[in-house]
């Protein structure tokens, strides 16, 4: 059936300055068909997805999995670490330390956490740079003589 201009009008509303606008038709049937038209081909694929991965596996692996290794567990394998995070505390224990002794700071006086500025530190660190300790004196080995043999290398 056809509608007249008077139908047609009517949905036409117009604005306070004289601009005209239709009012929004939505078709819901075509929305809800083309939605559950979607779901229903996620499912026809989701189905079709898990029947290739059980041939594949049965295919792989006719026996089923392998058995779990009898190293699986231990806190070493090699010098591999097998240990997870959470369980593993050596991180820690270190940066605890060294974060102990950046609370603790320097001083004169004990309680008092004082920290060197940053050009007292650097200069602290060339004076070390240009003025080494004093390498530590070899100790004489024992003289022996003619005939004896030299006494073995303790280790």
């Amino acid at each position: 059936m056809k509608k007249t201009q008077v139908e047609l009008e009517s949905r036409v509303i117009v604005g306070a300055h004289g601009v005209a606008a239709e009012e929004d038709h939505l078709v819901m049937g075509k929305v809800v068909g083309v939605g559950v038209g979607a779901l229903a081909i996620f499912a026809v694929g989701i189905v079709w997805a898990y029947t290739i991965q059980v041939r594949t596996m049965a295919d792989i692996q006719p026996e089923g999995p392998p058995p779990r290794p009898a190293a699986m567990g231990q806190y070493e394998v090699g010098i591999v670490n097998q240990r997870l995070f959470e369980q593993d505390w050596h991180a820690v224990d270190k940066i605890s330390g060294q974060d102990q002794a950046l609370r603790a700071g320097w001083g004169n006086e004990p309680g008092v956490k004082q920290h060197p500025g940053i050009d007292a530190a650097m200069k602290t660190v060339i004076e070390q740079k240009r003025n080494p300790p004093p390498a530590p004196t070899p100790t004489p080995t024992p003289e022996t003589t003619p005939g004896q043999t030299p006494p073995a290398p303790q280790q």
